[in-house]
């Protein structure tokens, strides 16, 4: 029946493994035929159910995972047309501490970083511009930019909700696969035993 596939295998290698010595031991009859349907046939349909649900998974989740990225993409340009729009309004100095305090180091505190965590980065930089930290910004720009930065944060929660969980299901099954992998590695070791 031929080697024992590795247990630290892609999850997809086992899987075709398990097909192939499943063909193989029909083909060869007999005891194998009896010890290969016994112990591999159910495996085989419990994965074809699971590929099957996590291919139409990712089918369904692909438009709304690209979505949340095109928001994400949005949502950071955003910020940084925000900063530049408060940078050209107190004169785009070289250094300015007050502007340093609403952008500490630059937008990438609010662009980068867990992506989940970026809407609520935003309302706190929303909280921030309208707190009145900068003398040279007017409290009329402070409450357009702030709600700006607020509009967005809301767009890109909504992506983020939406995408959420056709994401997670999308993770759960292909743990699913590996898990259910793992457990072929061992029949298939056992049975190659036999």
């Amino acid at each position: 029946m031929g080697e024992v596939i590795h247990r630290g295998a892609a999850a997809d290698d086992i899987l075709a493994d398990l097909r192939t010595t499943l063909v193989r031991a029909m083909a060869k009859g007999g005891a194998w035929k009896t010890l290969a349907e016994e112990r591999l046939a159910d495996v085989i349909a419990l994965d074809e159910t699971t590929t099957a649900r996590a291919r139409t998974t990712k089918t369904e989740a692909a438009p709304l995972i690209a979505a949340l990225h095109v928001a994400d993409d949005t949502a950071d340009r955003l910020i940084g047309k925000v900063f530049d729009d408060l940078w050209n309004a107190v004169g785009r100095p070289a250094a300015d501490p007050a502007l340093s305090i609403l952008f500490p180091g630059g937008i990438a505190y609010y662009a980068d970083g867990i992506d989940d965590h970026q809407p609520d980065r935003m309302e706190l930089l929303a909280e921030l511009i309208e707190a009145g930290l900068h003398p040279r910004i007017t409290s009329a720009l402070a409450t357009t930019q702030a709600q700006t930065v607020r509009d967005g944060a809301a767009a890109l929660r909504a992506a983020h909700d939406a995408a959420r969980l056709p994401k997670a299901r999308a993770y759960l099954l292909e743990r699913v696969r590996v898990g259910l992998a793992r457990h072929v590695q061992i029949e298939l070791a056992k049975l190659k035993r036999r």
